[in-house]
């Protein structure tokens, strides 16, 4: 009887941290393709392993994650062919993903479905960043082009806008000035001051930097201390309240990663022994709507509903959980996620494999194939231990959860709970005043900076009637900005909104 049951076989990872010139540059399909190379070495095959892959996954590059963006020197018109070409591979199905994230636990949890039905025999999901590369190169004035034209089908799965024309006027569009919104909502509902906020994110994160220190695919393997990261210097400067430079997604990586799966069968087929199997036992993924329109803004329905749902699909609780990978591209991202599980952020548990994003690396929306191929490698020296990969893309907007173990699961692996998204899309909305006008309370703040001044005030209010409003402070308004920038609570406070278009404009009362 066949046995499609899917695993995981081998991973591969690479980050270059050199001086770049014209004689060591690297496009993010070469930095793919050496992640690529080593795990098709680690999988310990018996026979030729790269011609049988028959699907390239290609987790879609974070500048090409705009409708319209692209990077500055050019790129292949077939990213997974290109990386093809370079491995030595000729797959039936090229994939380039969707923004986000999410996107490579995402494509573990569609490879594995594939796998189980016999509709893929063995897949390769891999990515890459050099945005650190890029600004070296425009900084050193080298010439470089990473145009290539590549023939074949591909399954391009295109990008998408993350946010409404009117959270864009009010310039709810950046991470660094969207994160900050959830962070000040958490912390007020939490009762923790500006300060003790600033306090705990500090410890949490100097945690994970901690562990990035010792990763040797770290991109910034340096242990900051709590003290440092709770210091505003010419180091760690303001970005957005509360949020200073290393409390951040670090982008300006060299980063790549890659995953091979296949069934069980096709393992055995290829000599690929036992040790190397990891299996994923349940899985899910759920959208959550536009910021402007959730309920709540200080925690993530979408997190509940996939991280719940996969350990109990599974018979776990999170307590069952020896190792994991949060995502953490703000603190905000890892202490909802805790909330969610139940699970104390000051556990003694590492609450990530690499390192997290401000200090491994943000590479991208492929930071979780590196997170994946951490954890797996883990399992691999720990048969009788669980594991867990929180994925999030775009503003706590998508989230992929998975739950691996080198142990066989006693059912076949499986979507947590099919009708999740459709669960998830009955929950109520709020209501959005595009045109606010009178008076209302704050629901949450923050203040973004430019060159160590207050530069953007953004309020989100409710109206008298319940109805939400987005607000900017006036540009002049030094009062405003003060106020956002201080130690004081501003959550609760009321302000005087009147509609000067496109936009709300919020003033202290």
């Amino acid at each position: 009887m066949a046995n499609t049951t899917p695993i995981l076989i081998a991973s591969g990872q690479y980050v270059f941290r050199d001086e770049v010139t014209a004689e060591t540059v690297m496009s993010p399909l070469d930095i793919a393709a050496k992640a690529a190379n080593v795990a098709i070495a680690a999988a310990n095959a018996h026979s030729e392993l790269a011609s049988q892959i028959d699907t390239i996954a290609f987790v879609r590059g974070f500048m090409d994650s705009v409708p319209g963006g692209q990077g500055p020197f050019g790129a292949s018109n077939n990213m997974p062919r290109s990386l093809a070409k370079r491995i030595g591979a000729d797959p039936q199905r090229a994939i380039y993903g969707r923004e986000g994230g999410h996107s490579p636990q995402r494509f573990v949890n569609e490879f594995a479905e594939k796998i189980a039905a016999g509709e893929m025999s063995l897949g390769l999901i891999a990515g890459a960043e050099a945005t650190g590369i890029v600004k070296q190169v425009a900084k050193a004035g080298l010439a470089v082009d990473w145009s290539e034209t590549v023939d074949g089908d591909l399954d391009n799965r295109g990008c998408h806008w993350l946010f409404t024309e009117h959270e864009i006027a009010h310039g709810i569009t950046f991470p660094t000035q969207v994160y900050p919104l959830f962070e000040h909502a958490w912390r007020a509902r939490h009762k923790l001051s500006v300060t003790e906020h600033r306090q705990l994110a500090s410890e949490l994160f100097a945690k994970f930097s901690d562990v990035a220190a010792n990763n040797p695919y770290s991109q910034f393997p340096v242990a900051r201390s709590a003290e440092f990261l709770n210091t505003v210097s010419a180091d760690n400067y303001w970005v957005a309240s509360p949020y200073t430079k290393w409390m951040v997604a670090q982008d300006a990586v060299n980063q790549g990663a890659a995953l091979l799966m296949c069934s069980v069968d096709k393992a055995l087929e290829l000599g690929i022994p036992e040790s190397q199997w990891i299996y994923l036992h349940s899985y899910a993924d759920v959208d959550d709507r536009w910021v402007s329109s959730r309920p709540d803004l200080s925690l993530s329905e979408s997190m509940k509903l996939t991280l719940n749902g996969v350990l109990a699909a599974a018979g776990k609780s999170i307590s069952d959980i020896d190792v994991m990978d949060i995502y953490s591209c703000f603190p905000i991202a890892v202490l909802a996620a805790c909330e969610s599980m139940g699970l104390d952020w000051n556990t003694d548990k590492a609450l990530t494999v690499t390192g997290g994003l401000p200090f491994f690396g943000g590479a991208g929306n492929n930071y979780s194939t590196h997170a994946i191929a951490s954890l797996t490698d883990q399992l691999r020296d720990s048969p009788s231990a669980f594991g867990l990969v929180t994925a999030n893309g775009g503003f706590l907007s998508k989230q992929s959860v998975g739950l691996y173990s080198a142990q066989a699961p006693q059912t076949p692996c499986k979507n947590a709970d099919s009708s999740m998204q459709a669960q998830f899309d009955s929950l109520p909305l709020v209501e959005v005043a595009e045109q606010a006008s009178g008076l209302g309370t704050v629901e949450t703040y923050t203040v973004v900076y430019k060159r160590d001044k207050p530069s953007l005030g953004i309020v989100i209010g409710r109206l008298a009637d319940g109805r939400r409003f987005l607000a900017n402070t006036a540009a002049d308004d030094e009062a405003a900005y003060a106020i956002l920038a201080g130690d004081e609570e501003v959550i609760g406070r009321q302000v005087e909104v009147s509609h000067q278009a496109p936009q709300n404009i919020a003033r202290f009362i």
